[in-house]
């Protein structure tokens, strides 16, 4: 019997730009910054998913 990959987690988030650290402290990964496209982005270190909170407008500030 295969082991799967644990599934990714999901975030609902409430801005367009978001952190991720992992999550695990000293067991996480380098923090990155990443910015929603289309309403959502993947980590790219542990493929977490953040996710636009439905009703949220996608608004770009800087």
């Amino acid at each position: 019997m295969a082991l799967m990959p644990p599934t990714p987690e999901i975030v609902e988030v409430e801005t367009v730009n978001v952190s991720c650290d992992g999550g695990g402290g000293t067991l996480g990964h380098p923090k990155v910054y990443l910015t929603l496209v289309d309403g959502q982005v993947e980590c790219p270190y542990c493929d977490a998913r953040f996710i636009l909170k439905s009703g949220i407008a996608q608004t770009y500030e800087h």
